[in-house]
């Protein structure tokens, strides 16, 4: 094998002869295919058998079409935006704005919080032990002997037994109730929420009042960063969801059917609203150098470069329906490689618009391009906010204040929405609901402990006696509610039937315990009744006679129920038929905890609805006769 060395020489001008020589170095090239040849001629001349065949596959590539695009090397653009500064909860617009101010609440919080300290004692008590842990010896008595939490044990010890064990655990005045020194606290603070005095149960004077007034403001500081208390006013009962409006300007974005716990730009519809005076500024960029967007198994950008083969297009399987999937391959294939990126830093919560866009390229033609446009001359709408009667809001982008990461604690309720299609009935199933202390409580073994079948002797009866017995209806466990089916109550025969669901008590009869049939020595079925009566939050009992009693179950979970703490009266559920589908519907309340952008914690008590488990069946009958030996 023979090298070939050459180097290069070149003269030099009278005018640069007295400049330094800079050092060169002589390198060896070998370019040659064969290294038996004799030069390289051979291997720099490159020859093909078929140069038509490579010229044929650069005209199916479409190499051979210049579109003389010069590449982007600098973009100088600004933005407009437009501050979100108003808050309004439900889809009623006659309900008051709120002003959103700096440091508040992200979007889901301020949502989703609803009351937490009324419908979780065990959290007032240990808010309660805090304050204690606070306080001098002086200021611990007095919290003590006035505001003392008062837990009353569950009445089914045996189904919340964590309710018993809280109760005997916080009994007997060992705890604060922390919810209710804060409310006789709360009239007491001056604007940066210190204490400007005591109130009247705390006779305490000088270094002690001092003290205690310090005490105090720490501990009051430190509960409005513990958790969040909402009103709930953004659940909507009649749909079992979230309903809410944001407000820029002019400008009013609607959330109506918030549901999945992360809000994001597509939940919003924008609509014109009253004029309000915006909180506008330019972001004015004045350099940037665009990047070419890329991605895993992207095509090559040229004919001779082999692609990733991790991912494979060619085998990408559609139908003529897979619209989708065949946009997403085209674009991959044919466009992936005209895209370019640009980073733009821009604050959150606030609505955005692109009202300067320069752009210079390598050949150095500087241009203004403008958003691009479907080929029937209508906007593309890719991240584009939905505006009335399906149209878009042009070129404005929406960046809410939103949350990543949210952590979610053990669910205080799970209630299932089936549809039961044999009994021609839907059902509202609770799982899981809050106990005493407000704890997790199982309801389904709760409902096994609440239920009652009456047991016939047959032992005494004659041959001839009949072999069915006849049952009013077959029982159903205490967890599941009915949902009726209603018709509106505006009946407007010129529109479509309207039927909604509407929440009901299922109501079940019991003998009375001195009855023939049930046997005056039966203690058990006498502890059964006194069990269901002293439940009155959510069974009702009423003696029909002396012989027959009715008791009525009805949901004890706040899913279903305004407030399940008080017997329920006047507090009607009308569900819309649409909202408990085929599939059914899961609801859940648990704890929710995040951190927002600015780095502050949040923590706060949400619901939820996903996708059901399908239909649910009950096997309620009327009217049926049993054989007597399944009654055995």
């Amino acid at each position: 094998m023979r090298k070939e060395i050459y180097t290069q020489s070149a003269s030099l001008h009278a005018s640069v002869v007295a400049r330094p020589k800079k050092p060169s170095i002589t390198g060896v090239t070998r370019l040659e295919t064969q290294p038996t040849t004799v030069g390289l001629q051979a291997g720099l001349q490159a020859p093909v058998a078929d140069p038509l065949w490579l010229l044929a596959r650069q005209w199916q590539f479409n190499e051979f079409e210049g579109e003389d695009a010069g590449t982007p090397i600098d973009l100088s653009f600004a933005v407009d935006g437009t501050r979100v500064d108003a808050f309004r909860p439900g889809a009623s617009p006659d309900t008051a704005w709120q002003p959103l101010d700096d440091g508040g609440p992200p979007i889901e919080t301020r949502v989703e919080a609803e009351a937490v300290w009324r419908t979780h004692p065990r959290l007032r008590a240990e808010a309660g032990q805090h304050a204690l842990r606070m306080a001098a010896p002086a200021l611990r008595a007095a919290l003590l002997s006035n505001w003392p939490l008062a837990l009353q044990p569950p009445a089914d010890a045996d189904a919340d037994r964590a309710g018993a064990r809280w109760a005997a655990l916080l009994g007997s005045g060992r705890s604060v109730d922390g919810h209710a020194l804060a409310a006789v606290l709360q009239p007491l603070r001056d604007v940066d929420g210190s204490l400007t005095a005591l109130p009247p149960e705390l006779p305490l004077a000088g270094a002690e009042a001092d003290a205690a007034r310090t005490a105090l403001t720490r501990w009051l500081r430190w509960l409005d960063a513990f958790v969040v208390e909402g009103d709930g006013a953004s659940w909507q009962r009649n749909r079992l969801e979230y309903a809410f409006a944001l407000r820029a300007g002019a400008t009013r974005l609607e959330a109506n059917e918030y549901t999945d716990g992360r809000v994001d730009w597509d939940d919003f519809v924008a609509r014109g609203g009253e004029q309000a005076e915006p909180v506008t500024q330019t972001f004015a960029v004045a350099s940037r150098l665009p990047a070419p967007v890329t991605y895993p198994g992207m095509p090559a950008e040229r004919y001779w470069e082999f692609e990733d083969g991790n991912v494979n297009f060619a085998g990408a399987e559609a139908g003529v329906t897979d619209v989708l999937r065949l946009c997403v391959t085209e674009f991959a294939l044919t466009y992936g490689n005209d895209w370019f990126l640009v980073p733009v830093r821009l604050p959150v919560g606030w609505l955005h618009r692109v009202t300067r866009f320069d752009v210079r390229d390598s050949f150095g033609v500087a241009s203004s391009p403008q958003a691009m446009r479907n080929p029937d001359g209508t906007q593309w709408t890719l991240y584009s906010v939905s505006g009335e009667r399906g149209s878009r809001v042009d070129h404005t982008l929406f960046l809410p204040d939103t949350l990543d990461g949210v952590q979610e604690g053990a669910v205080l309720e799970h209630t299932l929405l089936a549809r039961d299609e044999m009994a021609n009935i839907a059902w509202a199933i609770e799982r899981t609901v809050q106990g005493a202390a407000g704890e997790p409580l199982d309801r389904t073994q709760e409902a096994q402990a609440l239920a009652f079948q009456q047991r016939i002797d047959f032992s005494g009866a004659a041959a001839s006696d009949a072999t069915l017995v006849y049952r009013l209806q077959t029982p159903v466990p205490a967890n599941w509610t009915p949902l009726l089916p209603v018709r509106d109550p505006v009946l407007n025969l010129a529109d479509p039937l309207s039927i909604r669901l509407a929440r009901a008590g299922f109501k079940r009869f019991y003998p009375q315990a001195g009855v023939d049939v049930i046997g005056e020595d039966s203690p058990e079925y006498a502890a059964f009744l006194a069990h269901l009566r002293a439940q009155p939050n959510f069974i009702d009992v009423a003696d029909l006679d002396a012989n027959l009693v009715a008791a009525t179950f009805h949901p004890r979970g706040w899913l279903l129920r305004s407030d399940p703490t008080v017997p329920l009266a006047n507090d009607p559920l009308l569900l819309e038929e649409e909202e408990v589908p085929r599939i059914g519907a899961t609801l859940k309340r648990k704890f929710q905890y995040a951190r927002s952008s600015d780095g502050r914690s949040w923590l706060w008590i949400g619901r939820s609805k996903t996708a059901g488990r399908g239909e649910a069946r009950s096997a309620l009958r009327y009217d049926v006769a049993i054989k007597r030996e399944t009654l055995r």
